[in-house]
Formats: C-alpha cells, sequence, structure tokens
C-alpha cells in the first residue's frame, strides 16, 4: 500500500503542475509524456489490487493462474507498445491499422 501512495501522491502533483502550465499545447505535451507512465502503472497496480482484493473463498486456482499470467507476461509484453505510442510514426502507424480493421468490417 505504502508504493501506491506515493505513486498516487506523486501524480496528484504532477497533475496540478500540468494544470498550471498556461498553454494548452504545454499542457498537451506535458500529459502525452506522463500518459503513458500513468498507463502503464494503472495496468500494473489494477492487477496487484485485482489479486489482493479476491474474496478468500474454496474457488478453483485457475484465476490466480490466469492474473499471474497476466501480471508476469502481458504487461511486459505491453510496456513497450504503450511507451512507443509516444512516438508519432507509431500512432500514426497504429491509426491507419484500426482504420484499416473497421472499413473492412463494414463492407
Amino acid at each position: 500500500m505504502t508504493t501506491i501512495l506515493i505513486v498516487l501522491f506523486s501524480y496528484m502533483y504532477i497533475l496540478i503542475a500540468i494544470l498550471k502550465i498556461h498553454s494548452a499545447k504545454g499542457r498537451r505535451k506535458t500529459f502525452s509524456t506522463c500518459a503513458s507512465h500513468l498507463m502503464a502503472v494503472t495496468i500494473f497496480y489494477g492487477t496487484l489490487i485485482f489479486m489482493y482484493l479476491q474474496p478468500s473463498s474454496d474457488y478453483t486456482i485457475d484465476p490466480d493462474k490466469i492474473i499471474s499470467v497476466f501480471y508476469i507476461l502481458i504487461i511486459t509484453m505491453l510496456n513497450p507498445l504503450i511507451y512507443s505510442l509516444r512516438n508519432k510514426e507509431v500512432k500514426d502507424a497504429f491509426r491507419r491499422m484500426i482504420n484499416r480493421k473497421v472499413c473492412s468490417q463494414l463492407i
């Protein structure tokens, strides 16, 4: 709990600092820098919170295995993708891929 509280307080101060920036362009650029890290931290702590908030009962171990795989593999694989979304070329390629998928489903 201590680490998540430290992270939450840090992001609260970062958000306050971002809101004090006068220009909209400066706020957007600063927030986009923090957004990828915030997403990674949210996924990381969200998985942990889900693990610890499960009710203790006689359930099968399968949910624990699924969450463990998500925590170990999926988060590790998502981190490079999340951080690469700050790159303009990667964003454009991702948008083109999504647009193609949407257009092909409409046809």
